[in-house]
């Protein structure tokens, strides 16, 4: 084959692997922190099991479910965290409450993508300004407090409306996917 073959292979690949992991990134990232009592150490174990699942792309097998073959490396990078952790203090994480966890995430996998869907459905149907104070109370990883803040409110009014918000959508969500739990 010649070098241009392997180059556009190459560029395939990487392709792939772009699409594969932009599609499951997000779950990814949730299963670590899942994983990790602490947000800084998802974090770092992501950026970990990120370089390793490009290293290891070749060893994927297409048709498969990338999520799974990702989380089982995401959950290895997890063990050898947390063995190094150990080592610097003491830590209460072992490698059975890892895979504990792991297996009832994997079990729980398609229930959650379903839900998460529903919800995000049902944010749509939100008025303008609710949907607007749970995209700027989320996706800014901002304190209820700092946005009322920001939003020059009282405290306990944001509070009072992210309570009434949430109320809302898990009724919604519950509603929605209550003729699927029937059957």
């Amino acid at each position: 084959m010649t070098s241009n073959g392997s180059a556009g292979d190459s560029n395939n690949k990487t392709e792939q692997f772009v699409a594969l992991f932009a599609e499951h990134r997000d779950e990814l990232f949730r299963f670590i922190l899942a994983l990790l009592p602490h947000r800084a150490d998802a974090e770092d174990v992501f950026q970990r099991t990120s370089v390793v699942l490009w290293r290891k792309f070749g060893d994927f097998q297409p048709g498969t479910n990338f999520y799974y073959w990702a989380a089982r490396v995401a959950q290895l990078e997890v063990r050898d965290y947390c063995k190094v952790r150990g080592r610097e203090k003491l830590v209460f994480w072992t490698q059975e409450l890892v895979e504990l966890i792991a297996d009832t995430r994997h079990e729980q996998q398609e229930a959650l993508v379903r839900r998460r869907a529903v919800l995000k459905d049902c944010i749509k149907g939100l008025k303008p300004q609710d949907r607007e104070l749970v995209e700027l109370r989320y996706s800014s990883h901002t304190t209820s407090k700092a946005l009322a803040e920001s939003l020059g409110k009282p405290s306990v009014t944001v509070y009072k409306a992210l309570a009434r918000i949430r109320r809302w959508l898990f009724e919604c969500v519950e509603r929605k996917l209550a003729p699927d739990q029937r059957g």
